[in-house]
Order: structure tokens, then sequence, then C-alpha cells
């Protein structure tokens, strides 16, 4: 700052503003000011001390010196200020409050950057330790969000939510979103609840989980950590339908559907159904479609109806990953009953998952085999594939069909079209050496090169299951 610069407004009798601006705010006092500046900080408030050297001073920066301090005490090329005369001189005359302040008068506040990135530093880990309470009911889930956040997630996601509601990027904002989403494990696992339902209950906006909001991305990433296997975590290959499946949550009842052949509706005797249409609509649909040897795909809604008959124990209800395996046993049962000229004695249940079972699927299964009914499942050999049949072991109990390391090493002897191998491994506790052999072979096996041998096997099955 020079004398030419407005004088910064002082209170009444701090200090003579006029002096000290002839004394330290010229031109070429700058260097001095500016090597105070640097040691403010460090002071800690106390008086500054030590000597400040200027090599190579002009003849206008020795006169200003002087007029400071007076002439040096000795000669010298160099031109040396002793800090400590500075101070007595200001404080016995123009500026009472000392160098530090006069400095600060004539240049502005001194920051502590450090302090302030301590301070900002410790206000976000004030922020991340809000989750800490809900996320504790989950054992995986601590040491995945301490990870994430030091890995910079939760300011990313505080830009992001500052960027949609034009605040300031700020650990406030962050601590904010871990004060909604610690509202909604709060509610966590749910049973089948619409994701809207639960945003408005946890944080009172039925579309703050939206995928489109910061919130809601965040919630994916937090469910998934918490609700799905480790190495489904770290390759994050879930969809967030998958996601909040896991959790309980849909992302709407109309959403979340499944596809299945041959299941059947309950009597329209029943007397239970009388008065109550949706489970009357459900029933009939699904009779007719059975009836067409035709696949249905239903909505939650219609599998919560009560309009879904429960197979008696001793019936199999097989369980595919992929559509096209449903196709492939439609068509065949069709052909089959056009052959034979009758509707047949009984027919197959098939269910398919579409990768990973929705809350569609996972009730549809429980209600088929509340009577005791027998699930087989298949699906692809490869990581992604165990990983869905886990999810699905941890809702509904089945048994392997056609789906061991016997049987993968026989299809890849077969010559079945393969893929190799992506992903991050992942086990199969229904068959350890399945997860082995996938390893050793290194080969992918989508379920649709055995399509034709799984839909052989639903309907060698058909007479064991109910209906006409």
């Amino acid at each position: 700052m020079t004398a030419e610069q407005p004088a910064v407004p002082m209170t009444a009798g701090t200090g003579d503003r006029t002096a000290l601006d002839r004394l330290l705010g010229v031109a070429e006092m700058g260097w001095l000011v500016a090597r105070v500046r640097g040691r403010i900080i460090d002071s800690g408030g106390e008086p500054l001390r030590g000597v400040v050297q200027l090599n190579a001073a002009t003849a206008e920066q020795r006169s200003a010196a002087m007029r400071l301090v007076g002439r040096p005490k000795r000669a010298g090329t160099a031109l040396r200020v002793d800090l400590t005369d500075v101070e007595q001189i200001l404080r016995r005359g123009p500026w009472p409050a000392g160098l530090a302040d006069a400095v600060e008068t004539l240049t502005g506040p001194v920051v502590d950057r450090r302090a302030e990135r301590e301070g900002e530093a410790a206000a976000w880990d004030v922020a991340r330790d809000g989750l800490a309470p809900a996320a504790a009911r989950f054992p995986r889930l601590p040491v995945w969000w301490d990870a994430w956040c030091s890995a910079g997630g939760l300011k990313r996601a505080a830009r992001a939510e500052a960027a949609r509601t034009g605040a300031t990027p700020s650990p406030a904002v962050g601590a904010d979103l871990v004060s909604m989403l610690a509202a909604v494990l709060e509610l966590l696992p749910a049973h089948g609840e619409p994701l809207a339902i639960l945003a408005r209950r946890a944080v009172g906006d039925a579309h703050a989980l939206d995928v489109s909001r910061p919130l809601g991305r965040l919630g994916v990433s937090v469910i998934r950590a918490a609700f799905l296997p480790d190495e489904a975590v770290s390759d994050g290959e879930s969809s967030p339908r998958d996601v909040w499946a896991a959790a309980g949550v849909v992302l709407s009842n109309l959403a979340s559907t499944v596809l299945c052949l041959g299941v059947p509706g309950v009597s329209s005797a029943d007397s239970e159904i009388v008065g109550h249409a949706s489970r009357t609509a459900t029933a009939s649909s699904l009779e007719a479609m059975r009836a067409a040897r035709m696949p249905v795909l239903l909505t939650l809604d219609q599998v919560r109806s009560g309009g879904v008959q429960a197979l008696p124990h001793g019936s199999v209800i097989h369980i595919c990953e992929n559509p096209t395996v449903v196709e492939v046993v439609a068509d065949r049962w069709a052909r089959i009953t056009a052959v034979a000229g009758t509707s047949g004695a009984g027919g197959p249940v098939l269910v398919c998952t579409s990768g990973q079972p929705s809350t569609a699927v996972v009730e549809l299964l429980k209600r088929l085999a509340g009577e005791g009914a027998e699930c087989r499942y298949h699906g692809d050999f490869d990581w992604a594939g165990l990983r869905i049949a886990r999810s699905l072991s941890a809702h509904v109990k089945w048994v392997p069909w056609r789906y061991t390391d016997a049987d993968y090493r026989a299809a890849v002897r077969d010559g079945r079209p393969s893929l190799r191998l992506a992903g991050l491994p992942a086990e199969s506790p229904w068959d350890p050496n399945l997860a082995v052999g996938m390893a050793e072979c290194g080969l992918a096996l989508e379920e649709e090169a055995v399509a034709n041998l799984l839909a052989a096997d639903v309907l060698a099955a058909r007479r064991s299951c109910v209906g006409p």
C-alpha cells in the first residue's frame, strides 16, 4: 500500500493514522511491511522481534527506514531493521497497538491459512461422523464410509448439492446431506416400501432420493455398501433398482415387476377373493395367460393382490436369470400342447429374475413356495451371475438347477459359446467348487447357451405342478 491509497477507517483513539501512513505506508517501506506480514501468525500475538534485512537497498528505501528508526547503528551495504526498535517506536508514538496491528491496518487482516484449513478439515470430519450412529447397524458400512469420505466422496456430493440449490459448497452442506442420509438408514431395511414414500417419511420430500438428486445418488452408494456383498460394492455393477431392492425398497409398485410363466391364479370359487376386485383380476389374468401358454409380467401390486395360488408341497418352481429362457420354454410348451391337441394335465412354473431379483420377484417366489414347493435356480456362469444367485438366496431358499461345478465344466467341454470372465471374482456357497472351476477355466457361460437343456428340464417337470 502507498501513501496515495485511501486510509482504512480506524476506531477513534487507536493511533495517528496520518503518521502511520507516512512512516510505514509509503512504497519504499513495502518490503518491511511484507516481511512483517509473514511473521504475524507465528508471533502468536506477542510483540515482533528479530532483524529483517534488505540487500542492495535504494537510497529512497534507506531514507524511509531512517525516518522510522533513525540512522543505522553500523555501516554496511545491506539495510537492516530491528523489529524490536520498530515496536517500541510505534507503541510510544503514533501506534500504541504495535507493529502487527499497524501492518494489518495498512494491508488488511492476516489470515492463518493453515488454521483455516485445519478448521475446515475438522468441520468435514464432524459432517462425516454424523452418519456413525446409523451406520453402526451395518457391519460393512463404517469402513466403506470412512474410505469413501477420505477419497473426497462427501465433498463431491456437497458440491453437487450446493450447485443444485445455489448454496456455497461447505461442510455445512455435507452435514445436511449426511443428516438426511442417516434418517433414511434408520428406516431400513424396509418391506417393499416405495422409494418416494420412504423419502417423504425420512426427509419430508418425496423426490429427495431420486437418482437425479445428489442425495439420491449418495443413497444408492451407501445402500449398496450396507446391503450388498463386498464384491458387488467394489465393482458397482448393481443398478439403483437392484440396490434399493436389496434394502427392501422399490422404486415404485409399478416399476417393480416379475416375468413368469405358468403361475396359477387362485380359484374363482375361493371365498377369500369375493369382494376383492384386484385379487379376482390378477387370478383371472394368470389363469388366462397360463391357459394360453404365454408369459406374463406381474407388477408388485398384482403379486400382493392375493390372486397368486401357492403351489402344493412336492411341486417345483424353476427360476432363471434371463428372459430368453422364459421365451424358449413358453414356445415349446405351446407347441407340445398344439401337437397333443389338449391343454394337458399340468404345466410348468417358471420365474425369471431378469438380473438382480426385484421385490416383485422375491415376493412372488415366497408366495408360490409358501406351502413347501421347491425352488430350483439357474443363472449365468459369470461373476455377476454368482452374485445374483447369492442375493436371491438371502431372501428365498433354493437348490441349484444345472448350476454346479460339474454342470459348468460339462458345458465348457461341450463347446458351448463362451466369453472371457471379467470383473471381480465372487463366491458360490451352494457349491464352492463352482467359483474355483470358473476361475481355473477363465470362461463365462451365458444362460442362453444352455436354454434348450433348461427348457427340457422345466417341461419334464410340468406334471408335478398344479393346474389343468
